[in-house]
């Protein structure tokens, strides 16, 4: 609660500040509060700070408990306050142009009818501009009010063909809209190679209305977007990369266009997710320091102060930049970001999602030995067959089952404990996953060696070595690279 107040305050405009202190200015103990809120470097402050900052002068002759229930009372003032401020933002809800045409109407329910027109005008070029055609017809509308109501019916013949041609461009972006919703599911049931023929209305739309680049954006996104996480275009990212490219350079051009859906903040939506869909074609492309950099910039806007994207920060962001930054070998700002996951997790009284951050921590582990950082791999152990047991009853978390087998059979292969390790590698999830990796076998050699006492183990590492290094140059998966990056490493290690 602490840190919602925090944000809920700190999300206010210097003006909003102001105006919202000055309905306190006759209440000693808000003012008090709003100033601790201010000076506070940390959103969720510790509530005994507070009643310290606010009744400091009361502590000796009133009991704390008092002095807390008090403070319980003054921060639920404060926070409706808040919410009534964020009831009345329409900003929150209404996009620019939205906010424009509601103010357009408000001058005309108060007879300004003039002004109003001027406003409509120029709103209704931008919309032309912008291809906003949720608003057009309504925008004409208004304005072939505004001449009848002035008598100059004569103005009215160019808008009611404007009005017809955006009652028909509004029909056909709508049409796109719910076609992407068919494709949607259709690429959950069955795949996007089923979807050909709601994928080539959508290219027919665009061809139609060329003049409107809103279309054909919305055909190279959707395109992009699914082929992308697509099995079926795996070996062919030259598909994928030709919609990345030609939906870069229209939304370029025409950065103010919304996609399928027009709404509150669109514009810094579709340049997050367009970089969301380039992160993923650098990862399947195996190109980390790519991924991690695109990665990056997508982690700061969703962390700033005053972002608009907060509501992406999330346990899977949280998971993929810790990934981003593994993959880049980027271990000490990976593990800073897990620091952070769980005081999120801890924040958001998620403390069972604990034991994702600790398999995410045991992960670096192995990746990182002999190096430590002074993680102790008796817990992490424990930690992922805590996670092994989640799994079993239900394997739809973040890391997958047979991800986290070969976790732990790493880990026991790390602390010697290699007829263990054997043990979990020939579990038949384990060798799946290993197998489809074309990795099982040089696994599996590994363990065998460290299992032998002769004086040929060291020749036989060596010889292992290479084999991995073959089996380097043949991977084409961010998963094969990974478990062969911690092959490398180890025996490396091994051999010095």
């Amino acid at each position: 609660m602490n840190k919602y107040v925090y944000e809920s305050y700190r999300k206010l405009s210097d003006t909003e500040r102001a105006e919202f202190a000055g309905r306190f200015k006759n209440s000693p103990t808000v003012s008090k509060f709003i100033k601790f809120v201010e000076r506070s470097p940390v959103p969720n402050f510790k509530t005994a700070a507070a009643i310290d900052s606010v009744y400091g002068d009361e502590k000796e002759q009133t009991a704390y408990n008092v002095l807390e229930n008090r403070f319980f009372k003054l921060r639920k003032k404060m926070l409706d306050e808040l919410e009534s401020l964020k009831k009345n933002d329409t900003s929150l809800i209404h996009p620019e142009e939205e906010l424009k045409f509601l103010a357009a109407k408000q001058l005309m329910a108060s007879e300004n009818k003039e002004t109003a027109y001027k406003q409509l005008a120029e709103l209704e070029k931008a919309c032309w501009e912008r291809n906003i055609f949720e608003l057009l017809p309504a925008v004409i509308d208004q304005l072939i009010f505004c001449n009848q109501s002035f008598n100059r019916i004569e103005n009215n013949k160019e808008l009611f063909i404007r009005q017809e041609k955006a009652i028909g461009l509004l029909n056909d972006i709508s049409i796109c809209g719910m076609t992407t919703r068919k494709i949607y599911e259709i690429n959950f049931t069955k795949g996007v190679k089923y979807a050909t023929k709601e994928l080539g209305l959508m290219r027919n739309l665009a061809s139609k209305h060329k003049q409107y680049p809103r279309f054909l954006m919305c055909y190279h996104h959707v395109s992009a977007y699914y082929k992308l996480g697509s099995k079926d275009y795996e070996g062919d990212m030259q598909v994928v990369s030709r919609h990345l490219s030609a939906f870069k350079k229209l939304q370029a051009a025409h950065p103010m266009v919304p996609l399928m859906n027009y709404k509150v903040n669109y514009v810094q939506q579709q340049h997050m997710h367009f970089n969301q869909m380039i992160i993923s074609f650098h990862f399947n492309r195996c190109e980390f320091e790519e991924t991690y950099q695109v990665m990056k910039e997508v982690w700061e806007l969703i962390n700033r102060e005053d972002s608009v994207l907060k509501m992406y920060k999330t346990e899977a962001s949280y998971y993929n930049m810790v990934t981003a930054q593994s993959m880049a070998h980027r271990y000490t700002e990976a593990l800073d970001t897990i620091n952070d996951f769980m005081a999120y997790l801890k924040t958001n009284h998620q403390t069972d999602k604990l034991v994702l951050a600790n398999v995410l921590k045991a992960r670096i582990y192995t990746e990182v030995y002999p190096q430590t950082y002074k993680m102790d791999p008796a817990f992490l152990t424990e930690q992922v067959e805590e996670y092994v047991k989640v799994l079993k009853k239900s394997d739809n978390r973040m890391i997958s089952l047979d991800q986290t087998l070969v976790l732990k059979a790493k880990l026991l292969v790390l602390k010697g404990s290699y007829e263990k390790a054997l043990k979990v590698v020939s579990d038949p999830v384990a060798q799946e996953y290993l197998s489809g990796m074309k990795l099982l076998d040089v696994t599996t050699e590994l363990i065998r060696i460290l299992q032998e006492n002769s004086g040929q183990k060291n020749k036989k590492l060596a010889e292992l070595a290479k084999a991995v290094q073959l089996a380097k140059h043949k991977a084409s998966t961010p998963a094969q690279f990974m478990h062969i990056y911690w092959m490398q490493h180890y025996l490396k290690h091994l051999l010095r």
